[in-house]
């Protein structure tokens, strides 16, 4: 059985309305609607909370229907891509920062640029994969992939022209 199905009969056998539930959850009552209805599955908290409502194990929730299994993996490994894209873009803009600023407080010294530059490069081509990875997650249309990477492409360039514009404004 479905755990949508299986949620719907088990508040239904308490006699209670989306709306109860979902004030007994702290919830809204679209989430309980969208869980009931397949649209989306409960996160852990709620399954545990609603296996305790229920009186059943969360072998019976979980194990039953993979499903729900899969999308809890798959939020944990789209929240790790996150944090991952997250430093990189960090890191991207230490390495901007730093050839930006070259001559400012003295040169360095050939080898430390070079290694720099493909520190640099090296951190565009990890965000790109994470970027594939997390659109890949979310399951995006190829329209909304392109759209996703305009916007990061778009703010790469603000950051490298306000970076430049700073340590401009600063040389002079």
């Amino acid at each position: 059985m479905e755990i949508s199905q299986l949620l719907k009969d088990k508040r239904k056998q308490l006699n209670m309305t989306q709306a109860d539930l979902a004030k007994s959850l702290y919830v809204s009552v679209r989430s309980i609607s969208n869980w009931e209805t397949g649209k989306t599955t409960p996160d852990i908290d709620s399954l545990i909370q609603l296996a305790k409502l229920y009186g059943i194990s969360l072998d019976d929730l979980l194990l039953n229907n993979s499903k729900v299994v899969n999308n809890i993996k798959k939020q944990a490994q789209l929240s790790l891509m996150n944090k991952y894209l997250a430093v990189t873009f960090i890191t991207f803009l230490s390495f901007i920062f730093i050839l930006g600023s070259t001559g400012l407080y003295g040169d360095l010294a050939l080898p430390v640029y070079i290694v720099v530059c493909i520190g640099a490069l090296g951190n565009i081509f990890s965000m790109v994969y994470f970027l594939d990875q997390i659109n890949t997650l979310e399951n995006k249309s190829e329209k909304e992939l392109f759209k996703s990477s305009i916007k990061w492409t778009l703010l790469g360039f603000i950051v490298v022209i306000i970076s430049i514009i700073i340590i401009v404004m600063i040389k002079y």
